[in-house]
């Protein structure tokens, strides 16, 4: 009788998935889900006026009709090109007492903007 066992177990579930697992590797198929995005983000909690959220919104429409892209995306691209603005052309406001706070800052970038 234990010899019929090990006949039974060689054989067994855990060989026949291994045999499936095998072939899918072979067919070299694509994973199911979603693919990873190339730049990984981490979660951050943002707390926006009303009018932000609506200029956020509006900006995502106008640039879904051109190609795909969400909000968090559309705020990594506006942190990084108000970082290289400051960089290059706040360091001296600031260190003038031209930016003292976020509404000097809102019109210093404005007035960039609009020379």
């Amino acid at each position: 009788m234990a010899k019929e066992d090990n006949i039974k177990h060689e054989g067994g579930t855990f060989a026949r998935l291994y045999d499936v697992q095998q072939e899918l590797n072979r067919r070299q198929t694509k994973p199911l889900g979603r693919p990873p995005k190339k730049v990984q983000r981490k979660p951050t909690t943002i707390h926006l006026a009303p009018a932000e959220k609506r200029n956020l919104a509006e900006l995502k429409m106008l640039m879904d009709g051109q190609f795909p892209i969400n909000q968090s995306e559309l705020v990594g691209v506006a942190i990084d090109s108000l970082n290289a603005l400051m960089q290059s052309k706040g360091k001296v406001a600031i260190a003038n007492g031209q930016i003292r706070d976020a509404e000097s800052f809102r019109s210093f970038i404005y007035g960039i903007i609009n020379s």
